[in-house]
């Protein structure tokens, strides 16, 4: 059966808490957790947060990669303000680096999060997330894709490479307030023609 990337729906709101998990190293569910209120879990604040209709995780900025109605990863991106946002007082201390990446590439597409399952892993799955990612970009007219990858994501950086996707600048990444040594946050950008 061939590759399917299809827009994410509200179905598929555990499947994208998922990747968020696994594309942060499991980072942005502790913050979940810092944010839940008193018997609740983080996961139950992802699925919220995802299930939104706005925001960054929204599903509605989803995308899911299935073969034959099994899900084998997804991705979560759109295209940034032409115009740079700056960070709000709630960004915790150790994305701070990360908005300021961000803040590097206005108007272009950015990748939040992009993740394969494993049993999908090695049939070309992030290949298609990543060429779906071009089409929205090309669609929206942004000039040239974005991504951030934390320096220690040695594999993920392979992969970005192979693509197309160049280092543009890199900025500390704190991770010992989540029990992970610290590294740096790399922004990787592809130009489009």
């Amino acid at each position: 059966m061939p590759l399917k990337i299809r827009k994410a729906t509200p179905y598929d709101v555990p499947l994208l808490v998922r990747v968020i998990d696994m594309a942060s190293g499991g980072i942005v569910p502790a913050l979940w957790a810092e944010m839940a209120p008193s018997g609740v879990d983080a996961s139950s604040v992802g699925n919220g947060l995802v299930a939104r209709e706005a925001g960054d995780f929204s599903y509605r900025n989803g995308f899911i990669a299935e073969r034959d109605g099994v899900k084998l990863g997804g991705l979560i991106g759109y295209a940034l303000p032409t115009t740079p946002q700056p960070a709000g007082p709630d960004v915790p201390k150790a994305f701070v680096g990360i908005e300021e990446l961000a803040q590097l590439v206005p108007g272009h597409w950015y990748i939040n999060v992009m993740a394969v399952v494993p049993e999908g892993r090695g049939q070309g799955v992030g290949a298609a997330l990543l060429n779906e990612a071009e089409e929205r970009a090309r669609d929206c007219s942004c000039p040239a894709l974005a991504l951030i990858v934390a320096a220690s994501n040695q594999k993920a950086i392979g992969v970005y490479q192979r693509t197309g996707y160049t280092e543009r600048a890199r900025r500390p990444f704190d991770l010992s307030d989540f029990g992970s040594e610290s590294t740096e946050a790399l922004l990787m950008v592809k130009e489009l023609d």
